[in-house]
């Protein structure tokens, strides 16, 4: 049985990032023909790509997004607008390559799957890229009792961990996404009871909530948080009272990809709220990931903020699925080929000065 214990014996592990390499990066940086920090956020890639890979960068070649699926008990509150069998539809649809995620992958190169970590219904077809590990069908209802207990939160923590260390033999670069319904609501009772911002700052209206359901949203974030107290809890208790199997296998994640020493995407709110869950388990987690897309749901600022973090996309999205961050692939493989292939001035000079 893995315990509480266990995970943080783990996640003490978790080294800091290379800082020799990303000297090296500054100084390859700065020799370039451009006046120095010209390319911005693409410099900070290079840097941050050293840090985890070392110097020279290789190239991030194989790339892998996972989509974690779940359901979440809460929803019999009203607190979203769409129905719960929702969650596998979309996730077939996914795995079908004609929902935005699946459409997007195949565009751009990236290997998809799609993970059943707790689906309430299934997906009865069988698809090469669904990987099944449901714990159970869906986490009860957060404002009548905790979503989970602590053991089935750990065994969604150590799948997500799980899943990167058998990847990580193949792939270079990880993304992640979340499907499942409700889980604006999970993210923001975790946002809050991490951070204790103002309720109306933190809650957002997810899937198009009326103002009577926003109200109620808040609510019952502010009511459950209190009765449970999670704002004294730790990362893992606070998962297992107001949060989801999907958030908790993306901590999972995290924590995977800086074990694993690979870079992990990270897309919107939901992943974001994930992220912040992992970095208050070990700081170092934050160097391995990289913050790319900023959502439409205004409490993606307060975590922004609360990590001291920002993003380079913002194109008024709020889908989820890890849509956002996948749309930074092109942007990481042409800093990466800048800093490879671009020259010196005395390079070019003596290239084409004759």
């Amino acid at each position: 049985m893995k315990d509480k214990n266990s995970l943080f014996d783990l996640v003490n592990k978790i080294k800091t990032v290379d800082n020799e390499a990303i000297n090296k990066a500054q100084i390859e940086l700065d020799r370039k023909m451009k006046p120095k920090d010209s390319l911005g956020i693409l410099e900070d890639i290079c840097k941050k790509v050293a840090g985890i890979y070392g110097y020279p960068l290789k190239k991030l070649e194989k790339k892998s997004h996972i989509v974690v699926a779940a359901d979440n008990g809460v929803i019999e509150e009203g607190v979203s607008s769409c129905p719960i069998e929702y969650t596998s539809i979309v996730s077939e649809a996914m795995l079908n390559q004609i929902a935005c995620i699946g459409i997007f992958t195949k565009t751009l190169n990236i290997d998809l799957n799609v993970v059943d970590i707790g689906m309430k219904s299934d997906i009865k077809r069988d698809y090469p890229n669904l990987i099944h590990k449901k714990i159970r069908r869906g986490t009860n209802n957060f404002y009548k009792e905790k979503a989970m207990s602590i053991n089935e939160c750990l065994e969604a923590i150590y799948t997500g961990i799980d899943l990167i260390n058998e990847k990580s033999k193949v792939y270079d670069v990880f993304s992640n996404g979340e499907m499942g319904i409700a889980n604006t609501t999970t993210s923001s009772a975790l946002l809050y009871s991490v951070t204790r911002k103002n309720i109306d700052d933190v809650v957002g209206r997810g899937g198009g909530l009326s103002d009577d359901g926003l109200n109620k949203k808040k609510k019952i974030i502010v009511e459950a948080c209190e009765r449970y107290n999670t704002f004294e809890m730790d990362a893992v208790d606070m998962l297992a009272a107001v949060g989801g199997f999907d958030l908790a296998c993306m901590v999972g994640m995290y924590i995977g990809a800086a074990l694993n020493k690979k870079l992990m995407l990270v897309d919107g709110f939901i992943s974001s709220v994930a992220a912040l869950l992992a970095c208050s388990l070990n700081k170092n987690i934050q160097e391995y990931l990289l913050f790319t897309h900023k959502s439409e749901e205004p409490g993606i600022n307060i975590v922004l903020d609360y990590l001291k973090e920002k993003t380079f996309l913002n194109m008024n999205m709020r889908l989820g699925e890890g849509t956002g961050a996948v749309l930074a692939y092109p942007i990481i493989d042409c800093a990466v080929e800048m800093i490879n292939t671009m020259k010196s001035p005395k390079e070019v000079y003596n290239l084409f000065s004759k």
